[in-house]
């Protein structure tokens, strides 16, 4: 429980002492008790103790036992019977017992059908008439008040479950809930992958467990953060899908998924997995932050504007012959002709090589005779050549402030002025880093998603509203 939700002792007092009036008990410890199982709510308290009071059970002891552990046996009766011990009798009253209608008591029903047998067994119009068979209207309003009582009991108990358990599965289930504002729900993962290869953005998969902790976790500490809603909506479709569902378990089996939860990015146009995390654990858990600088590098290093590219084949190695001896005759036999059939062609084009060295060398032992060196011609100066000789300046104190990520992960953040052109922070990134002043060449990439800066390279830095943007540097 929280701090809100702590009370004070005069409060705890004040409580006991309600639930002592509505109850008539006289015990506080047992007034206490059920204060404490019901987590100090006083309605709870009281509706539990009516219905302890109403099945005859209280603290673990029936009625009867405790009845008949009060009173006295009948030896001791006769032997330490005190007539001093006795009570006087009350003064006769005439009393009606009225409905108690305050809203927030649970229990009170159990009054309301008191009310209504006491006016059954006592009606008005009988007044005090000595035929009056006490005992049969007795016994039948305790019939149908026992009908009754049955039926509210059961309404009673269902609204207690129903107003406690409802309030706790609700607020687990809207806690763990899938983000279904984000899930695309239409077609499956085909449906999925052909929107987002209409909408020109990347496939967001998570594969899920019911049975793993770790996928409900996701749901409620990434898929709900308002930065990583923001990176899905701009430039993924996001598909989620559990593993005992048919698309789950064919995508698991398509794309060999290893444990639980499962996150990718595929490229829609291919069907290619280009990024994948699966199995973390709660001591090392996926955060939304962690997410969301995956997604913005990603973004940053991908683009719809290139084509698509083939999966890279791995390096393995090539299959291992047969040995001759497990070979057939007939294998045998091809296996000879394909032999000579390669060896004839190596040399013919052994052959074939050696006149033509000795044809080329005929011909330059000619040429070098009349020797004549051409023109020199003068190259123009490569882009990259030209942002190296650009006077970047000292940072100025106002103007557009912008942050590069250089390929090696760190960062700069420098001052430009508004109306120099794009072409200046490509010089500054050439002049700044050692690879790039050995003339390996890069793009700069800026916006969401990000977008060559190339097109803009002669425009002015505020035209392109690159202020307070963050510029990411890429290696070609």
């Amino acid at each position: 429980m929280s701090d809100k939700n702590l009370k004070s002792t005069d409060d705890k007092d004040e409580i006991l002492s309600q639930f002592l009036m509505f109850t008539g008990t006289e015990d506080p410890s047992r007034a206490s008790s059920y204060l404490e199982m019901s987590g100090g709510n006083l309605e709870t308290a009281v509706s539990l103790y009516m219905d302890h009071a109403h099945s005859g059970v209280s603290n673990g002891f029936s009625a009867s036992s405790s009845s008949t552990s009060a009173l006295p046996s009948s030896s001791e009766s006769a032997t330490n019977f005190d007539p001093s011990s006795v009570r006087a009798p009350d003064e006769v009253q005439t009393m009606r017992l009225m409905p108690l209608e305050e809203p927030g008591i649970m229990g009170m029903g159990q009054m309301n059908r008191h009310d209504d047998v006491m006016s059954s067994v006592f009606p008005a119009e009988d007044g005090l008439n000595p035929f009056y068979d006490i005992r049969e209207v007795v016994n039948a309003a305790a019939a149908a008040s026992e009908e009754k009582s049955g039926e509210d009991m059961d309404d009673d108990e269902e609204v207690v479950e129903m107003s406690s358990g409802s309030r706790k599965m609700s607020a687990l289930s809207d806690m763990y809930a899938p983000p279904h504002h984000l899930i695309h729900k239409g077609g499956g993962f085909q449906g999925a992958r052909s929107v987002a290869k209409d909408a020109r953005r990347w496939l967001l998969v998570n594969l899920q467990s019911d049975s793993d902790f770790a996928c409900h976790a996701l749901n409620r500490d990434v898929w709900r953060d308002e930065l990583v809603e923001n990176l899905v909506r701009m430039g993924f479709i996001f598909w989620q899908q559990m593993d005992t569902s048919a698309d789950g378990t064919t995508y698991a089996h398509r794309y060999n998924v290893q444990a639980f939860p499962h996150l990718a990015i595929l490229d829609p146009r291919t069907g290619r997995l280009m990024w994948r995390k699966e199995g973390w654990s709660q001591v090392n858990p996926m955060t939304a932050e962690m997410f969301a600088e995956v997604a913005a590098d990603f973004c940053s290093h991908h683009s719809f504007d290139k084509p698509p590219t083939a999966p890279r084949q791995s390096a393995s190695s090539p299959r291992a012959k047969r040995p001759i001896q497990e070979l057939s005759e007939e294998e045998q036999l091809q296996a000879a002709i394909r032999a000579s059939m390669v060896e004839d062609l190596t040399n013919e084009d052994s052959n074939d090589v050696d006149q033509a060295e000795s044809d080329h060398s005929d011909i330059i032992s000619a040429d070098r005779k009349e020797e004549i060196t051409p023109p020199a011609i003068a190259k123009p100066k490569s882009f990259h050549d030209q942002i190296l000789e650009i006077p970047v300046g000292t940072e100025p104190e106002s103007g557009a402030r912008v942050q590069i990520r250089m390929p090696d992960g760190g960062r700069i953040v420098r001052k430009f002025n508004d109306f120099d052109e794009v072409k200046v922070i490509y010089a500054f990134v050439a002049q700044s880093n050692d690879e790039a002043k050995e003339g390996k060449s890069f793009q700069l990439r800026a916006g969401f998603p990000p977008a060559d800066l190339w097109d803009k390279v002669n425009s002015t830095i505020k035209s392109c509203c690159l202020s307070g943007e963050s510029i990411t540097v890429r290696w070609k």
